[in-house]
């Protein structure tokens, strides 16, 4: 955390600072597609906000300012909600309106509701009713600009040079803003009206229009908007809210029809589900290179290699064709060459794609870039997992070289001493300095603020790779390929091996987070050890101890298991990685909890999270919130800027679920497992409907009997057996 030119700036996933001399506490995400509008909870964006507030599409903010006015005053706030991931209501009343010292209207005699949706840009269908003794004649204004600034600008990178932005002008009943960049790419918002303003003005970046009503006494009137983004050459017909709003509902619907459907006894956590299914629908994206779900907004609604493996990796129970879309995504932009400038070799998966101006100039190597240890080991995992519930051997099939390239990555690029280990070394100049899941600048540190040196090997990386090679060489095994079977089982027991013996600090009781360039331990405790227990690698003493430190007051906040110790010298509960709570972090362990079956800590953990997610706005578990010790404060502290949806926050709730009820499926062998299910005091009963495994479908019901967790089979199609796992 450091202040530059007065401003507080944190650090980010993206390696750049966010400037936040503003953070809104309130505000207001929706998004669909490769749209999103953030703004304040009464719907607006004040000119000249620091919040990054905008209306975003390819990367790009396409409306920076949307002020509203009513007899050139702000409008009251009222409330707002956002019940669907594309749609916003918003309710807003009028102050006193005076004339000639006399108040003429009084507050709160006219109603505002604003319904906004995104379907191709926002769309917005405005209320204005009068609830006034007497007729009411009021103005109406709406001001908007846009500076057409890239998302890394947005974020706080500095640019040498930037494109330029056309005068406002008025087209065939639109109004149109426009920038041409220096990728010489011209961008326009084309702003539409149900019908034309009474007023408007043109300024230098922005238009301002205004709108008279005369209304008697209940009296309402709806005044539509459009905004439209559009890229060079790009063109699309008004589309009416009432059309876009039934096309995104349908949209929807047949999104989670063949999902799982999660019913509870508790209606609080059946709430928390709703939401996450929903926002996971929200950032499922349609791009121009297929289909993917993006990281989350407002500051990742990219595809991002690893946050698309994890999150598919969580949500396998709920809807497992998502993580096929995924691999045929990632498998696609597949490193081909050794690109320094992109962090790029043969066979790597990519870390993330941007589109914006600052990309297409290679003002940012993210066209695609690769900085990503452990997104190549994760591909093969999630590939081992997805086929464990489908078993489509047919998308196995067709992402077999793919497979065998990220293999040779692993063992070639990847090990990049020979020493059996994979490590990372940036070479990108605006590269990420920490290409771990934790990929903060300041994330890994030795006693003094050192960075260590390259190349660095962490700890979780080398379980997935682990993991991953465990899995393969079972599949091979299982398809007869005797030779590539062992020999990857083969080499995962040595990795195994190899871990144990220059990970483990025995007086730490604790994995070390990585090894450093010297072959010199980085003795820190932090949360990336408890991924190896999903993984299996831990020896089960080592396991139990493991455990024991990760739930331990130092570890744990009482809300969630943080990322690092309060007994560090570099920890910080508002930072970034550095004492913080990502839900997804603990989702992942607490599945290797269950797999080593401490229920007591797999339930204590648990509670605590779930108690957090109740805190939060919506119902909604953020990317990560503060770090702070749970008896001091009496809910959980929000983290500044916290992505909210984000993807594997989302996807955590359906991994922890499925550990709770000790899920594992082979679909192969028709078979569901179920180890020892273990439901919380407060979750007495779940159903699960449409539970795929293979091409069959089961329904089972799990109840919580005083200490036990029984569950019965209640609908069955297709072949499949459920078998009881000790």
């Amino acid at each position: 955390m450091v202040v530059e030119d007065g401003f507080l700036c944190l650090e980010s996933s993206g390696g750049l600072p966010f400037i936040v001399s503003e953070v809104p506490r309130q505000s207001l995400i929706i998004k669909e597609g490769e749209y999103f509008l953030y703004t304040y909870e009464n719907g607006d964006m004040t000119h000249g906000n620091r919040a990054g507030l905008g209306l975003y599409y390819r990367d790009t903010r396409y409306l920076t300012s949307l002020e509203t006015r009513v007899e050139d005053m702000q409008p009251l706030f009222l409330s707002s909600s956002v019940e669907r991931g594309y749609m916003a209501n918003i309710h807003l009343s009028n102050p006193d309106i005076i004339s000639d010292g006399e108040t003429i209207i009084p507050q709160d005699s006219v109603s505002i509701r604003r319904s906004r949706l995104i379907h191709y840009g926002l769309l917005e269908r405005l209320y204005v009713r009068n609830y006034h003794i007497a007729p009411v004649h009021l103005s109406f204004s709406l001001a908007f600009t846009s500076d057409f600034a890239d998302i890394f600008e947005v974020r706080g990178m500095r640019r040498k040079k930037r494109g330029r932005i056309h005068r406002p002008r008025m087209e065939n009943g639109a109004f149109v803003l426009s920038y041409t960049g220096t990728d010489r790419m011209k961008r326009s918002t084309r702003i539409v009206f149900s019908r034309p303003p009474d007023e408007w003005r043109l300024g230098k970046a922005g238009v301002e229009v205004v709108f008279r009503f005369l209304l008697n006494q209940y009296e309402v009137e709806l005044l539509e908007l459009q905004v439209i983004p559009l890229e060079e050459g790009e063109d699309r017909a008004p589309l009416s809210f009432s059309e876009a709003r039934t096309a995104l509902r349908r949209s929807y619907e047949e999104w989670v029809g063949p999902a799982t459907r999660v019913e509870t006894d508790n209606n609080v956590f059946n709430l928390t589900i709703q939401r996450s299914v929903r926002d996971l629908r929200a950032l499922h994206t349609r791009t121009r290179y297929g289909d993917i779900i993006v990281g989350g907004v407002p500051w990742y609604s990219a595809p991002f290699g690893r946050d698309a493996l994890i999150t598919s990796y969580e949500i396998l129970m709920l809807k497992p064709e998502l993580a096929r879309d995924s691999l045929l995504f990632l498998a696609a932009f597949q490193g081909k060459t050794v690109n320094d400038w992109r962090d790029e070799e043969p066979g790597k998966i990519l870390h993330e794609i941007r589109q914006g101006e600052m990309a297409r100039m290679e003002e940012v190597p993210h066209t695609p870039y690769y900085g990503s240890v452990d997104s190549t080991p994760l591909f093969l995992l999630l590939l081992t997992e997805y086929l464990k519930w489908t078993d489509d051997m047919e998308t196995f099939n067709a992402l077999e070289e793919n497979v065998d390239a990220a293999l040779r990555w692993i063992d070639e690029y990847g090990d990049l001493d020979g020493d059996g280990l994979v490590e990372y070394a940036r070479r990108s100049e605006r590269g990420l300095t920490n290409q771990y899941w934790k990929d903060s600048g300041d994330s890994l540190l030795l006693p003094g603020g050192r960075l260590p040196c390259s190349p660095v090997a962490t700890v979780e990386t080398q379980g997935y790779v682990y993991y991953a090679k465990r899995r393969l060489g079972e599949l091979y095994i299982f398809q007869g390929d005797l030779e590539k079977g062992k020999r990857l089982m083969r080499e995962a027991e040595e990795l195994r091996r190899k871990v144990e013996d220059l990970f483990w600090d025995e007086e730490l009781g604790f994995y070390v987070i990585a090894i450093d360039g010297e072959k010199k331990p980085v003795r820190v405790v932090s949360s990336n050890g408890g991924h190896l227990l999903f993984t299996g690698l831990p020896a089960p003493e080592r396991a139990r101890r493991v455990i024991e430190r990760l739930t331990a007051n130092d570890m744990f906040s009482g809300w969630g298991i943080r990322t690092l110790s309060t007994r560090e010298f570099y920890y910080n509960p508002i930072s970034y990685h550095n004492g913080s709570i990502w839900p997804h972090d603990n989702a992942i362990i607490l599945k290797g909890i269950k797999r080593y079956g401490d229920h007591a800590a797999l339930l204590k953990v648990v509670e605590g999270i779930s108690k957090a997610g109740i805190s939060m706005d919506h119902l909604r578990l953020p990317e990560l919130f503060c770090g702070f010790r749970r008896t001091r404060f009496g809910e959980p502290v929000p983290y500044p800027v916290a992505c909210s949806p984000q993807a594997w926050a989302s996807g955590s709730v359906f991994l922890i679920l499925q550990a709770l009820l000790g899920l594992s499926p082979d679909a192969a062998k028709g078979i569901l497992y179920v180890n020892n299910p273990c439901l919380p005091p407060w979750l007495e009963k779940v159903t699960l409907r449409n539970l795929r495994v293979g091409s069959a479908r089961l329904s089972l019901l799990f109840r919580r009997e005083e200490e036990v967790t029984v569950f019965s089979v209640i609908g069955k199609q297709g072949e499949v057996r459920v078998v009881v796992e000790e």
